[in-house]
């Protein structure tokens, strides 16, 4: 097998790459999925991926935990949850829809805001999935590792191929795919590749980004520009939909993972080493050091505008105990 890129080696603080994908991928669809067991700190066990569902905050991470918080990231309940797989990414359409994949082509659905969970099956292939969107409750999009990537058309109970990379970009892994406010679809990948459609997936364009260190992530700013984030402390910019990309200062070289928008058109970007971002796409970002240096996965905003941290050490607020 050849040698690739790791896919964020950010998420348990291990690296994640060439035939241990493959064999997570083997061993997850060869045993029956066995419930998420019950802990009493679920909260504190590696979390990958965190989103906003209405008023409630939903994190996700290994061993199959989804926990749930309803006051703002103070405090944290777990689900009861089918597998016991790692859960990689989480994704709420509105306030009570929501999805959550992970290795073994897993993909999991709630209907009542992330209080409860149900199988929805596996992705053709058992892969290693690693993002999900879905743009209605109806139409959705999975991505995942050696150009894994799925569209639905019916909430999720059956998937079809989506092919985003040709060539030698067909094999490269889709790290995150996520859409923005007039319909247009970005996927972010490794060895700085990125991709955008403008017709729901149909078909993909390949983004000439200019760095070649792998994307862990973007999103849509509050002004319509389109980020992208990776490896180096890198963040890239478009305000003409992806046609031409400038970077942003940073101030540190760790990775990059993930990065919210908020209201007032700021942005929080996280990653390894306890880094913390903040600042506006437009101007230079103040870099923050948490005294814990665990590695960060995720980031986003509550209802009320806490921002929430999620890494190896779990979830909590930014605000909190560091």
């Amino acid at each position: 097998m050849k040698g690739k890129t790791c896919i964020r080696p950010l998420i348990l603080g291990a690296v994640m790459c060439g035939a241990v994908l493959a064999m997570a991928a083997t061993s997850e669809a060869s045993r029956q999925p066995l419930p998420a067991m019950t802990a009493r700190l679920a909260a504190k066990v590696p979390v990958t991926g965190v989103a906003r569902a209405g008023n409630a905050l939903v994190a996700v991470g290994d061993y199959g935990t989804i926990v749930r918080s309803t006051d703002d990231g103070k405090t944290w309940k777990q689900a009861a949850v089918p597998v016991s797989t790692l859960l990689t990414a989480v994704h709420f359409v509105d306030d009570t829809h929501g999805w959550a994949v992970g290795h073994g082509g897993v993909v999991l659905a709630s209907s009542d805001g992330g209080a409860n969970w149900q199988q929805q099956g596996t992705v053709d292939g058992n892969p290693v999935l690693l993002s999900v969107f879905f743009s209605d409750v109806q139409r959705g999009y999975v991505t995942g590792a050696y150009g894994a990537a799925m569209v639905t058309t019916d909430g999720g109970q059956s998937w079809r191929p989506m092919k985003v990379g040709s060539g030698h970009d067909g094999d490269l892994h889709l790290n995150q795919i996520f859409g923005t406010r007039d319909g247009k679809l970005f996927v972010a990948a490794e060895s700085g590749g990125a991709f955008r459609s403008t017709d729901r997936g149909a078909t993909w364009t390949k983004l000439e980004t200019g760095v070649s260190g792998s994307l862990w992530s973007g999103l849509e700013g509050k002004d319509g520009e389109v980020l992208l984030l990776g490896m180096s402390g890198r963040v890239i910019v478009s305000r003409d939909g992806g046609q031409s990309w400038h970077p942003l200062a940073t101030g540190t070289e760790q990775s990059l993972t993930s990065a919210v928008a908020q209201p007032d058109g700021g942005l929080v970007i996280v990653g390894a080493g306890g880094v913390v971002l903040r600042g506006k796409s437009g101007s230079p970002l103040a870099l923050e050091i948490r005294q814990d240096r665990q590695n960060l996965a995720a980031v986003a905003t509550s209802a009320a505008g806490a921002t929430v941290v999620a890494g190896q050490l779990g979830v909590e607020r930014l605000d909190g105990a560091h």
